[in-house]
């Protein structure tokens, strides 16, 4: 187990497909029980990113969409 502090350009490598996502993936892995701190803004630094993207046209929205969705139901456990 380790101890990592997360910004929002590393973890929206897990909800984006970019250079880097396999190696945050990996040590977001349940198993390994690390445990991972993120600063209170990311939440919002995160979204903003998504949406940056699909109003770029570098993703789509409805995959925007369910990448947003999909973060806040890990941070919140909806």
């Amino acid at each position: 187990m380790a101890v990592y502090f997360v910004d929002s350009s590393a973890l929206v490598k897990c909800y984006i497909n970019e250079i880097g996502s396999t190696w945050v993936l990996s040590l977001l892995d349940p198993a390994l029980k690390n445990d991972v701190l993120i600063a209170a803004i990311t939440g919002v630094e995160i979204v903003a990113a998504i949406t940056r993207r699909a109003r770029g046209g570098s993703i789509s929205a409805t995959d925007a969409t369910a990448a947003c969705s999909q973060f806040v139901s890990m941070i919140f456990k909806v």
